[in-house]
């Protein structure tokens, strides 16, 4: 197995509630002042409009008024929300479940997209620049720049699917071969860390779905 994509970024299991984004412990109140849209308030608070419409409930995105109080979602859990949108659409247009591969996604980076191993493995599926050349030559037929959420998602998933050819099927072998290489742990057997790491991200697959 000649690619194999090497990153060591941990995460613990955490709790779903944390995981799916559910604990705004960065959101903050805004009171609106006169001339405020959404959209000035979004970008002014690193979040989107989106994301302030559903903390809020609001009916109306275009009736806001001086003197509202809003909760402002937490920057980091917009972030994540966005990224699972990208890591939901590209896992559904490759006929991957979206749980699976959110869940490789969150023990690789933690859906971080400037994550860089100390190996070179780069973005949300922490994919090595040598696996992403051959995605892009062998399994999609374009080049992918892996530091665009979306090429970086689509590398990871391909490889994903490659290697779950190459083991006619088997979720253990495929996220052992995507964390050890598929030529090491044929020759080696799963190292203890690799044990974990498959452990781990069945867990949180349970937890995406």
């Amino acid at each position: 197995m000649p690619h194999q994509p090497l990153r060591r970024v941990r995460r613990s299991a955490l709790p779903a509630a944390v995981i799916l984004g559910l604990v705004a412990a960065g959101s903050a109140d805004y009171v609106v002042a006169r001339g405020d849209t959404l959209t000035g308030i979004a970008r002014a608070h690193g979040t989107t409009v989106s994301a302030i419409v559903a903390a809020n409930d609001l009916p109306d995105a275009d009736r806001i008024r001086a003197g509202d109080r809003l909760t402002l979602p937490d920057p980091a859990a917009t972030a994540r929300a966005d990224v699972g949108a990208v890591l939901d659409r590209v896992a559904r247009e490759r006929g991957w479940s979206p749980a699976f591969v959110k869940a490789v996604a969150w023990q690789e980076s933690g859906w971080n997209p400037r994550a860089v191993s100390s190996a070179g493995a780069i973005g949300v599926m922490q994919v090595m620049p040598e696996t992403g050349r051959f995605v892009s030559r062998e399994l999609v037929g374009r080049d992918l720049d892996l530091e665009d959420v979306h090429d970086n998602v689509t590398a990871g998933v391909a490889f994903l699917q490659h290697l779950w050819e190459l083991t006619d099927g088997d979720p253990e072998l495929t996220l052992a071969g995507y964390y050890q290489g598929l030529r090491s742990v044929a020759h080696n057997g799963m190292y203890d860390d690799t044990e974990r790491y498959v452990a781990n991200v069945l867990a949180l697959r349970e937890r995406f779905r």
